[in-house]
């Protein structure tokens, strides 16, 4: 695999830790624990003392620790557990397998009997994502006949029912070679048939060098018909937090599909990197993640623990003193390419990402974390404004400096609300020619008020460019 290492400078840090232990003198053992009339925790010790800890529940066992109550002594300090610390609306089940009375049922069956996070749930999403994962191989032949291949990793992503076939994203990176091109003889292997006799040919559908993705076709045959392969299940990665499960699924090392399990260490970052050409450095947004990935894991899936792509595997540093730091291409962007491509490129001409420009710069002026306590995640919040508009945006004289964009919608898609830089940029990648579209700002008027003003605009061909 032609995987380019990230050589990043590093910071030798010491850090000086302290052990705390326990202070086992004047031990004094529990005889009798009780909630009197008031709500407040009584502890009688063996020595005859007693000590009121306070209020602990609300007259009738309604109300939480701060106050607030829920049903019938179910919902606590932020409405999620009472007194008997069950959790869930009813105590027994939450959302996705997260929260039930033991953690045994959810919305998505995922989890099974286990609780979120446990062996159990981890092994169902692996076993879920390697059923969408394919081995790549990509060979390459010189003038003199001598012959070379590459090996990588892919997701099966659609199924074209015209054709009867499937789309398969993977990186750009791993089809092209800089001395060839893009390789001639691409071959794709299913978990369980990574033998010879297992090969599926493979066709390029399109790619793009500068968001290392590529699109690959393969006819539907009697090795797929005979497996359990299914298409991806996709999440969108802007809801993606720090900190959630990630498990990547690719050909390590070429030697057949295999997972690892980490967590994501940055939700969205750019990285500038030395394209597949070898020649022009090229700025990523990635998401990082500590879960081991090896060459091969290129074009491999990262998923959630429900078994959900979050992101497309596309590099590592690989430095001395550096551990745990790969990336991957975020789902929301890597599916939003892959669109673009098999709408642009498939039986057709063009070959490469067609992108839609508004004509306008923009820039960032606010930044913060938010948490969010129904959720219990942090996610971060960018206030976008216009820094400039070009003499051919299209807006015309509608924008001004200084706006700021607060959501932006196609007419036959759903809107986004922009939070963050890339949302527009990402959302932009889904426009076709001909399409309509609002975008929302929020400008100060000639009162000093705030006002949210509608800008409509229409995508032209002098907008479209090759990506």
């Amino acid at each position: 695999m032609k995987l380019k290492g990230i050589f990043l400078a590093f910071v030798i840090s010491v850090i000086f830790l302290a052990l705390v232990g326990c202070d086992l003198r004047d031990v004094r053992g529990i005889e009798e624990t009780y909630i009197n009339e008031d709500g407040e925790l009584i502890i009688v010790y063996d020595t005859g003392d007693s000590e009121n800890l306070g209020k602990v529940v609300g007259e009738d066992g309604k109300d939480g620790q701060n106050g607030e109550d829920g049903q019938d002594g179910k919902d606590g300090e932020d409405g999620k557990d009472g007194q008997d610390g069950k959790d869930g609306q009813d105590g027994k089940d939450g959302e996705d397998g997260k929260d039930g009375e033991d953690g045994k049922d959810g919305a998505s069956g995922v989890g099974g009997t286990a609780s979120a996070g446990s062996t159990t749930t981890i092994s169902a999403a692996v076993s879920k994502a390697t059923r969408s994962a394919v081995s790549v191989v990509a060979k390459y032949t010189d003038r003199y006949g001598s012959e070379s291949a590459s090996a990588g990793s892919g997701v099966i992503y659609k199924y074209h029912k015209d054709s009867d076939g499937y789309f398969i994203i993977t990186n750009y990176h791993v089809v092209y070679d800089s001395d060839y091109g893009i390789s001639k003889s691409i071959s794709v292997y299913l978990y369980g048939n990574e033998y010879a006799e297992g090969a599926i040919d493979a066709d390029y559908v399109g790619g793009s060098l500068n968001y290392d993705i590529a699109v690959l076709y393969v006819k539907n045959n009697d090795i797929i018909k005979s497996s359990c392969a299914v298409t991806v299940d996709t999440a969108q990665s802007n809801s993606v937090s720090i900190g959630d499960t990630a498990i990547a699924v690719g050909n390590a090392r070429g030697e057949g599909i295999s997972a690892t399990t980490g967590i994501v260490s940055v939700d969205s970052e750019t990285i500038d990197m030395t394209a597949a050409d070898g020649k022009t450095t090229v700025s990523f947004r990635v998401m990082r993640t500590d879960a081991s990935v090896n060459r091969g894991n290129s074009g491999g899936g990262l998923y959630n623990d429900k078994g959900q792509l979050i992101g497309i595997v596309n590099a590592k540093i690989i430095v001395d003193g550096v551990e745990g730091i790969a990336y991957a291409i975020p789902s929301t962007l890597a599916l939003n390419v892959a669109d673009n491509i098999i709408d642009n490129c498939y039986e057709k001409d063009a070959t490469t990402v067609k992108r839609a420009l508004l004509g306008i710069t923009v820039s960032v002026s606010e930044s913060s974390s938010v948490f969010d306590r129904e959720t219990g995640k942090i996610s971060i919040r960018e206030k976008i404004y216009v820094v400039q508009a070009s003499s051919t945006n299209l807006f015309g004289t509608q924008i001004k400096a200084d706006d700021v964009i607060k959501s932006i919608k196609l007419d036959r898609l759903d809107g986004i609300t922009v939070t963050r830089q890339f949302h527009v940029i990402d959302y932009l990648l889904q426009a076709r020619l001909g399409d309509t579209g609002v975008l929302v700002v929020e400008r100060e008027n000639e009162y000093g008020e705030t006002e949210e003003i509608e800008l409509s605009f229409t995508i032209t061909e002098s907008c479209i460019a090759n990506y």
